[in-house]
């Protein structure tokens, strides 16, 4: 569901936002700005709203990044007092849960890649270890460690890579490369 709200919401979880900022701070001469305010889910009417926020103190010569979560009740016109996290850098990767019905996407995606390079007719995936991280910009990228057997070929180690646009729900790339055998051991 991950939609952006209109500039009324977003002024009014701006207003939420430097509260809770010059509170947890004690600092009243904060600019902040708001790179994000995204509706994640809802219950009855309210809005779960999450976020990602910079501010700056006046001696301050960067921006800091962090992130919000707040509920919006669009009748009411108005936020709860917000979560804050200023824990890790809002403007990197963090990690989420898989998304079983993505996995299978990509799974998918990656058996009909190895059948077009191969030429095989049978081709199987086995997940070894599988990680989803959500980037700033509202995208999905996916790594994961898997087993493929080709045809005869089988239990090759192979390293898939995804990544997935969640707000215009589509995959942008995927590709796999398989472990290159080491020639003097015969490992794989």
């Amino acid at each position: 569901m991950h939609m952006q709200v209109g500039e009324d919401v977003r002024g009014i979880v701006a207003g939420a936002v430097m509260v809770a900022l010059t509170e947890r701070l004690h600092d009243t001469a904060l600019r902040i700005r708001l790179k994000s305010v995204e509706v994640k889910s809802r219950e009855g009417v309210a809005q779960n709203l999450e976020g990602i926020g910079e501010y700056m103190s006046v001696a301050a010569k960067d921006w800091t990044s962090f992130r919000f979560s707040t509920r919006y009740v669009p009748g009411e016109g108005s936020a709860t007092y917000p979560v804050l996290d200023f824990g890790q850098s809002a403007s990197t990767p963090r990690r989420v849960l898989n998304d079983p019905k993505l996995i299978g996407e990509l799974e998918t995606r990656v058996c009909d890649q190895i059948v077009r390079d191969s030429g095989a007719r049978d081709v199987r995936l086995q997940f070894d270890d599988i990680q989803t991280e959500r980037n700033p910009n509202g995208g999905l990228d996916i790594s994961a460690d898997a087993r493929a057997d080709v045809g005869v070929d089988t239990g090759r180690r192979t390293h898939i890579e995804g990544s997935y646009d969640e707000r215009a729900r589509r995959w942008i790339n995927v590709n796999y490369l398989f472990d290159i055998p080491d020639r003097l051991t015969g490992g794989r």
